[in-house]
């Protein structure tokens, strides 16, 4: 707990704390070799929106970034402010299939998903979890990354391996990069 917290001066907001440094998981996605110049990019879960906003330096043709937490897109909105590249930010629950695929476009050229699907299974089921995973690999047309906790990671491969994408490579033991 940080000291204005534990003051009452600032509330905490949850989620924001990564088991590894934002330096650190920026590095792991540029491990992935990923090209995103000219690009359609969808960050399903964007938390604060750093690593969209990173993306945003490597010249993408348009970024939307989705989480669930008005806390964390209201933080993403505020990193977003100088963001040139055209984006879109949408607060969304991940796992209500419905309003998700109402706020997704109908294609991205790469679809990302780090860190989330084991809040998503967590929460609310193996089901649901599965299903959200299926409807945005629906709209991947290129490349999805995928980064859990590696117990979470054969449930991963398995579903985008049914829904057509082809396990390329694993990276860092934690990031698995699908091509369409």
């Amino acid at each position: 707990m940080t000291l204005p917290t534990a003051l009452g001066l600032a509330p905490r907001i949850q989620g924001t704390r990564v088991g590894r440094s934002w330096r650190q998981r920026i590095e792991d996605l540029d491990a992935c070799g990923i090209d995103y110049a000219g690009k359609t990019v969808l960050d399903a879960g964007c938390n604060v929106g750093i690593l969209a906003y990173e993306i945003s330096k490597r010249g993408p043709a348009f970024i939307h970034a989705l989480d669930g937490s008005p806390q964390m897109l209201a933080a993403a909105k505020l990193i977003f402010r100088p963001v040139d590249t055209p984006h879109r930010l949408d607060l969304v629950d991940l796992a209500n299939d419905r309003r998700l695929r109402e706020v997704l476009r109908p294609a991205y050229d790469i679809v990302q998903l780090l860190a989330v699907y084991q809040h998503v299974e967590r929460a609310r089921g193996v089901a649901l979890a599965r299903r959200m995973l299926a409807t945005l690999a629906e709209r991947c047309t290129e490349t999805f990354v995928a980064a859990s906790n590696p117990a979470y990671l054969p449930a991963i491969t398995e579903t985008l391996t049914a829904s057509g994408l082809h396990l390329e490579r694993a990276r860092r033991v934690t990031h698995l990069v699908f091509r369409r």
